[in-house]
């Protein structure tokens, strides 16, 4: 029995130090405000600082009123904003591999993806949608049941999650659409130059029922007057 617990541990060690060994920097810490963490593929939380490394399958969290910036290795960067969730899971450094992968659970995320690469160089992933984009900036807001994307500056196909579901659309910019969970993307609106840069002002994620909600714009200007810059 003795023999079989010690055989057990040694198993259990030697998969986490597997799993650490086999671990990969994607990127580094560039600036940060509030409550952010990264957890481990092991389970170990950090406070990160400017210049922490990120690894492959590091989970990165932010709370509310907090921010994040992120320089991947790749040239591109995210601008993690609050209550969000993310993996960055692959890094594309080279022309034959394959392309950036983000893994974005619930939150808000602006990526300026890096145009050094032919070909897709970013692919974003929510639990509805699917992104991928070359040499673009753009925003995603995301829950278990929706995503909203816009373009700020190129371009960027959108297509849901589910593979059964063949309708895409590439947007460009200022054009923003919907995806619903189970559903093909709406079609794209066209958002006016004076929203936006306050688009990810103008939504909010309602935690309880996992929807994106719009703010009016006028609640939006006394809001921000009311309360401190939410990243």
């Amino acid at each position: 029995m003795k023999q079989c617990i010690r055989n057990s541990v040694i198993i259990v060690l030697s998969l986490i130090f597997a799993g650490n060994a086999i671990a990969k920097p994607v990127g580094k810490i560039l600036d940060l405000s509030g409550d952010v963490d990264i957890t481990s593929v092991s389970g170990k939380r950090i406070i990160p600082g400017e210049g922490t490394i990120v690894e492959d399958t590091d989970k990165i969290r932010t709370g509310r009123k907090s921010f994040v910036s992120v320089l991947l290795n790749d040239g591109s960067k995210l601008f993690i904003r609050e209550i969000s969730v993310l993996y960055v899971q692959d890094i594309r450094l080279k022309e034959a591999e394959q392309p950036t992968k983000i893994q974005m659970i619930t939150g808000k995320l602006r990526v300026i993806a890096a145009k050094t690469i032919k070909g897709t160089s970013v692919i974003v992933y929510t639990p509805t949608a699917i992104a991928g984009v070359r040499g673009t900036d753009f925003g995603i807001i995301a829950t278990q049941f929706e995503t909203k994307v816009v373009v700020f500056k190129g371009e960027v196909e959108v297509a849901n999650r589910d593979t059964k579901i063949l309708k895409s659309y590439i947007l460009k910019d200022r054009e923003e659409t919907r995806v619903a969970y189970q559903q093909p993307p709406e079609e794209p609106i066209t958002v006016p130059d004076y929203m936006l840069p306050k688009w990810f002002d103008s939504y909010v994620i309602d935690e309880k029922r996992n929807i994106i909600i719009k703010i009016k714009q006028e609640e939006g200007l006394i809001d921000q007057l009311l309360r401190k810059k939410d990243f």
